[in-house]
């Protein structure tokens, strides 16, 4: 009777053990926001912002662990183009440019996002190593003019455990604030759009 028990406690820690190893499938809900102040280059300039998702898939990867074939990370451009729009809009403001309906300015400032990639790298350790990156692909039009950039953030941070969903969630918003201040970093743009 005894030998019963133990085996039955056995198997249930062998079972508790690997459905803690088992990560579910994510849609992550990121926010991503520019930080601090932007100079003024600027005198009111019109500017139309239109912000877009050009990647091919909502996919940013696998979480990781025993079932990695069965638990994306995805993000559907949905849940963060306002946002998006938001911020680009704010950090034309702050640079003294003049937000207008789409059609109705000079210029036209066109985000496209073009890459979200999420990756777990289990090492011989307990740590493991998460990386992500965000791309943007920026265009410009004004007066027959064009102007293109493509910004790029990655991130790297280790982990004992699998990152939460909050903890992704939180991840995803920090590539994508990064790659969106090394935008408003391009002198370039404001130049262009200022002229």
């Amino acid at each position: 009777m005894q030998y019963r028990i133990m085996k039955l406690l056995a198997v249930l820690a062998l079972a508790s053990g690997l459905a803690a190893c088992g990560l579910s499938p994510q849609q992550a809900r990121p926010e991503p926001r520019l930080s601090g102040q932007l100079a003024k280059v600027a005198a009111g300039q019109r500017v139309s912002v239109h912000i877009s998702d050009g990647r091919s898939s909502p996919v940013l990867g696998s979480r990781g662990g025993l079932y990695g074939d069965s638990n994306a990370l995805s993000v559907e451009g949905r849940t963060f183009m306002p946002r998006l729009q938001a911020e680009v809009e704010a950090g034309l403001r702050m640079r003294g440019f003049d937000i207008q309906p789409q059609g109705q300015a000079p210029a036209t400032f066109d985000l496209q996002v073009t890459g979200l990639t999420y990756a777990v790298t289990e090492g011989r350790t307990v740590m493991s190593d998460v990386q992500l990156t965000a791309t943007y692909l920026v265009r410009l039009r004004k007066d027959g003019r064009n102007y293109e950039g493509s910004y790029t953030a990655k991130l790297k941070k280790k982990f004992v455990k699998p990152p939460t969903d909050k903890a992704n969630d939180r991840l995803v918003s920090m590539v994508m604030s990064d790659a969106l201040q090394r935008v408003f970093e391009d002198r370039g743009i404001s130049d262009f759009l200022a002229r």
